[in-house]
């Protein structure tokens, strides 16, 4: 019929402001967090809440003994699309039921039924043309022309041999969508004036319509029949659309409008509770109006009203508010000079005050909070650490990281969106990795790190990120490959993972011990030790590496005759270029294997802060030069297989198409990066092998021609 439930010219404005509550998909790669290259300026950082979640931690000031009812929606719905939807079935469903108790004659319950039904539907087309209507009203920008109003609602009839309350309401509802509230109220007045057990179905949609027509021109009145919407839903009229939940929006919109922000907030809460699937939207934007519009009083209402005062400290925590006004944390805690805020909202408070700079009020409001809170626990190690106390600090981050909430709804983020960078337990375990390896306790901080990127040790990923490498796991990778030394790594390993293991189930990820035997196995096998590394390849690389690891030394064996040897180098030379990332890549730098080499993410020790709390010692420095990779290059690996196909050129004959072959992509495999390196193989190409087809192509082209090119790896 003509029932809007939910205000939704207030939804449509909302919908991108909305948009952090969601989690959304980046558009570019998915870089995992890297907190060792962190400044202070974002490893001392506090993060941002979800709007959704410090909401629901605030407890409904009245808890309504009723619950919304969300209409079935589509890909292609909007709100109000699915609510007509949603109001015409149930309208003709209980027509039918009430046509079955009060009309014998079932050839005449169809007709009227179906003369119902085309009234019922014109109504609705209309209904569906004002949401259309208001849909581009909200979207179109300042400067556009505003589209026409639809038409009102053509002239209907009322069906003869309708119950009386149904023929009432269509009576309103048709003079309310031909623009005539006062016959529209007349209508529904006349409906609730009926004895009660005469108008069952459409007491609480007349009482709810009726406050609706008040909205514009007295709202007092429309408060007055939305609070008797539901105490009609209290008595027991049906109210199947859920009218008694909508009508809470409603009259907080007026508390809103009349900038009551308390009482407005606690409805929105009160609606919250019920379900509606507009209280979320509506409990934001009253919040962020309440942040932005309210003057002092209005302010110090809220911060005296527990609902109220919740809220608005949640939002202004939530990446929701997107920081619209920069000091408006200052400016709420401003309220709170008068007001005695009590013990579980103080670490809200404190993170406020952090956020908003005022240490000294942070370390106040800590001070009322529960000792063992993770968030206070938090926010006390912050407030250590900014006072050059990291040893004290590190104890409570370790409490954070054991006690942190574990509820799957507390999502707190670095970034404004609320999509990246979470801050959680493992969050807190990274800090303190990265603590430790300032204080040069590098075995403990590789722990720690992993801990931080895996959870539990030995976990697998998630299988819907195949082929993603978890937050802080680069940092863990470039402790245990530049940090510690060669046979600290490898007691710390088999200390923790001593055996060989199974390739992983079938969609699941290596765990933490897959992943750092594989790491123990390339960083040996860069250092030449072949045999100590074998074992700690995975299963599906063991085959592939005996195959280097046998053509490298027999290859180099001078007891192998010169042919075989040469034919040897260059097969090792094809693998080593080939498959070099799996077989000797640098889990991080230079060649960073942890993203498949897909992108250069710098280099960590220059990255690396050299001042401040996140600092970069300079043993850890020391270390890590001395453990970088031989050449010190970008896929470095492509370095070591053009050596090799430089030895083995050396074996072979002059004007060979083979010789020309391996000089040619020895050269290739180091042109883009090292032109002055390739030169050598262009020189011996046109020298060694100038009457061969490669040979003559590269003296036509004065360089090196082009091979096709290997897997970009």
């Amino acid at each position: 019929m003509s029932t809007p439930r939910w205000p939704v010219s207030a939804l449509l404005g909302a919908l991108t402001l909305a948009a952090p509550l969601q989690p959304v998909n980046a558009c570019g790669p998915f870089l995992p967090s890297r907190i060792l290259i962190e400044k202070d300026s974002a490893f001392l950082a506090l993060p941002y809440s979800t709007f959704a979640y410090e909401a629901r931690r605030v407890p409904a000031p009245y808890p309504p003994s009723f619950q919304a009812v969300a209409p079935p929606m589509s890909d292609s719905d909007t709100l109000g699309t699915a609510q007509a939807r949603q109001t015409e079935a149930i309208d003709l469903d209980e027509l039918a039921q009430a046509l079955a108790t009060t009309q014998p004659d079932p050839a005449q319950r169809q007709k009227i039924l179906a003369e119902y039904t085309a009234v019922r539907q014109a109504l609705t087309a209309h209904a569906q043309q004002m949401v259309a209507w208001k849909e581009q009203l909200w979207s179109q920008l300042p400067e556009d022309q505003p589209p026409p109003q639809p038409a009102p609602a053509p002239a209907l009839a009322v069906p003869e041999g309708l119950p009386g309350e149904f023929a009432d309401y269509l009576r309103g509802a048709m003079a309310y969508r031909q623009n005539q509230p006062e016959a529209a109220r007349q209508a529904w007045q006349a409906l609730l004036q009926r004895p009660a057990e005469q108008r069952r179905n459409r007491s609480t949609w007349a009482a709810y319509m009726i406050g609706r027509s008040h909205l514009t021109g007295n709202p007092a009145e429309a408060r007055r029949w939305f609070q008797q919407t539901r105490e009609l839903t209290k008595a027991g009229f049906a109210d199947r659309l859920g009218l008694a939940a909508a009508s809470l929006s409603w009259e907080a919109q007026i508390d809103l409008q009349q900038e009551h922000y308390a009482p407005a907030l606690e409805a929105f809460r009160a609606q919250l509770e019920t379900g509606d699937p507009s209280a979320p939207i509506s409990l934001l934007l009253a919040a962020r109006r309440t942040v932005n519009k309210a003057n002092p009083d209005a302010r110090a209402e809220c911060a005296k009203n527990p609902t109220a005062r919740r809220l608005v400290t949640g939002y202004l925590l939530s990446a929701s508010s997107l920081k619209e006004t920069p000091d408006i944390n200052a400016v709420w805690l401003e309220s709170f000079k008068a007001v005695d805020a009590p013990a579980e909202d103080a670490d809200r408070l404190a993170w406020a005050a952090y956020e908003a700079g005022n240490f000294d009020l942070a370390r106040g409001w800590l001070g009322k909070a529960p000792a063992q809170a993770p968030i206070a626990q938090w926010l006390r190690a912050k407030l250590l650490l900014r006072d050059g106390k990291a040893a004290e600090a590190l104890p409570l981050i370790a409490e954070v990281a054991v006690h942190f909430p574990r509820d799957p709804k507390f999502v707190i983020s670095r970034d404004l969106l609320g999509d990246t960078e979470i801050f959680d337990a493992r969050r807190a375990q990274a800090e303190i990795g990265a603590l430790q390896l300032g204080r040069g306790e590098y075995v403990a901080a590789l722990d720690a790190l992993l801990h931080s990127a895996f959870d539990p040790p030995g976990a697998v990923g998630n299988p819907d990120l195949e082929g993603i490498d978890p937050d802080h796991w680069p940092d863990a990778a470039y402790v245990a490959e530049q940090v510690l030394t060669l046979s600290e790594l490898k007691a710390f390993v088999d200390q923790r993972w001593p055996n060989s293991l199974p390739p992983p189930a079938e969609g699941k990820l290596p765990g933490v011990d897959a992943k750092m035997r594989y790491l123990l196995a390339r960083r040996l096998a860069r250092q030449g030790m072949l045999d100590a590394a074998a074992p700690y390849y995975p299963a599906d690389q063991q085959d592939s590496f005996r195959r280097y690891v046998d053509a490298l030394r027999r290859g180099n064996d001078a007891k192998t005759s010169g042919p075989q040897r040469a034919e040897l180098l260059w097969a090792a030379a094809q693998q080593t270029r080939e498959q070099g990332m799996d077989l000797l890549g640098t889990e991080s730098d230079p060649d960073w294997a942890s993203g498949g080499g897909s992108f250069d993410l710098g280099t960590t020790t220059a990255d690396r802060p050299k001042d401040g709390v996140n600092r970069a010692a300079p043993e850890e420095l020391a270390r890590a030069a001395s453990n970088r990779p031989t050449p010190d290059r970008r896929f470095h690996y492509r370095f070591r297989a053009a050596d090799l196909a430089w030895q083995a050129a050396q074996l072979m004959p002059d004007q060979s198409d083979q010789t020309a072959l391996a000089l040619t992509s020895g050269g290739n495999w180091i042109k883009n990066h090292d032109p002055k390196g390739a030169d050598r193989f262009y020189k011996a190409l046109v020298q060694r092998c100038g009457k061969t087809r490669l040979g003559k192509q590269a003296a036509a082209k004065h360089w090196l021609p082009d091979l096709s090119p290997p897997p970009v790896r």
